[in-house]
């Protein structure tokens, strides 16, 4: 039976995703896996030993057991039908989350945590985002109840990562049956030296039909003619790839973006489009990195 994870960590964000995550499994028919990460303090030297105190440990162990307690019974009565696992694991979240990503469907996150850091920055979606051997959705704390009849909104552009996330736009769509927008955005270089206006709109032209081409042979590479039922809008438009994204998800019920994008300097890094869009959306997001036999 398949399943999806959600990470929580007692925040009001990691709710938001509790809610989420009951929602896609009611959808879908799959099993939920709650897991919360008991990430105890570093030991402290104390006459040449390193330990973490006892009582430390065990306020630690009984927080996770009553948030998963919390957890379950919040799920019985928001999804009653959704079958539901708990459990917990020592380690730092992001640690613990990239490991249950093995043989998950996907995983769920809150945007940003407890910590005072990781509010800031929301580094652990941003890490599990990055290295997860699934899907990874990441969820704002604040924002906009997305319209269950929004489509789905995917990012395109020329590498692997953005096939990926069609192929998953495209799965979400069938299942939620709602359509797909796919955005294609490009940027003109520089001009260096200068042009007549003739010149200048054909060299417009010419890298909008470029930015066509990619849109169809992407569609294409994803097997978006096949998918029966779903409707496929296409967007092209020059402008910054996230303004683009930001403009056409208005009505969105969730976005979609490759883990990372044509350039690729490391795969442990969020690529830098997903990343800014974690940062400014008000929308989930869902970041798809390649098949873990690709990688």
């Amino acid at each position: 039976m398949s399943y999806l994870t959600v990470g929580i960590d007692g925040s009001a964000g990691s709710g938001r995703a509790l809610d989420w995550a009951a929602a896609e499994a009611a959808r879908t028919g799959c099993l939920l896996e709650v897991v919360h990460a008991i990430d105890a303090p570093r030991p402290t030297g104390i006459y040449g030993r390193a330990r973490v105190s006892p009582v430390i440990v065990a306020d630690l162990q009984k927080y996770s057991q009553d948030l998963l307690d919390a957890a379950e019974e919040h799920l019985a009565e928001v999804a009653p039908k959704v079958a539901v696992s708990t459990r917990s694991e020592a380690g730092a979240p992001a640690s613990v989350l990239i490991a249950a990503s093995h043989g998950a469907s996907a995983v769920v996150v809150g945007s940003r945590g407890l910590g005072a850091f990781e509010a800031f920055v929301g580094s652990v979606s941003n890490k599990v985002a990055a290295r997860a051997r699934c899907p990874v959705v990441v969820i704002p704390d604040h924002g906009v109840e997305p319209p269950a009849s929004g489509p789905i909104v995917v990012g395109v552009d020329e590498s692997e990562f953005s096939v990926a996330a069609l192929r998953f736009a495209l799965a979400e769509a069938r299942a939620r049956g709602t359509s797909v927008r796919a955005v294609s955005a490009y940027l003109l270089p520089e001009i260096t030296i200068p042009l007549v206006p003739e010149e200048i709109s054909r060299f417009q032209k010419a890298e909008h039909d470029r930015a066509v081409t990619v849109l169809e042979d992407q569609l294409s590479r994803s097997g978006a003619k096949d998918a029966t039922g779903v409707k496929i809008e296409s967007v092209v438009i020059e402008a910054p790839t996230v303004d683009s994204l930001l403009a056409y998800a208005d009505d969105a019920q969730l976005i979609v973006v490759g883990s990372h994008g044509r350039n690729v300097s490391t795969q442990m890094i969020l690529g830098t489009v997903s990343r800014r869009l974690l940062h400014q959306t008000d929308r989930p997001v869902a970041v798809v990195g390649l098949p873990h036999s690709s990688r």
